[in-house]
């Protein structure tokens, strides 16, 4: 019985973990193309990677350091454009968490932004 316990209870565990995971990877899934749709013209996504235009960051390096209440505010308000032809794009909160979730590749501790 005690040994029926802990296998019942090692599945549930392995079970809800994975569940969590994948989760968290499509959420990281929609904030990468997110980036790539808005973004990816001019800017690198993915961190290695160089920018399309020259002068404009990677954001997958960039917008990771960021402290998360100052990528939640960003994303929500627009960032501000650098340059004239930059558009302003507003995120949803929904959008914001899976941004999140893609540059901190489902690993950090910090807690991902409010809806």
């Amino acid at each position: 019985m005690e040994r029926l316990i802990i296998a019942a209870s090692i599945v549930f565990a392995l079970t809800f973990g994975c569940n969590a995971a994948s989760e968290a990877q499509v959420e990281g899934a929609k904030g990468k193309k997110l980036l790539e749709t808005n973004c990816g013209r001019c800017h690198g996504v993915v961190a290695g990677n160089a920018s399309p235009l020259k002068q404009a960051p990677n954001l997958a390096i960039v917008l990771s350091n960021w402290p998360t209440e100052r990528l939640e505010a960003e994303l929500s308000e627009g960032v501000g454009s650098r340059h004239p032809k930059m558009p302003q794009i507003q995120f949803s909160p929904e959008d914001i968490t899976s941004i999140y979730y893609y540059l901190h590749d489902q690993s950090s501790e910090t807690p991902p932004p409010k809806e």
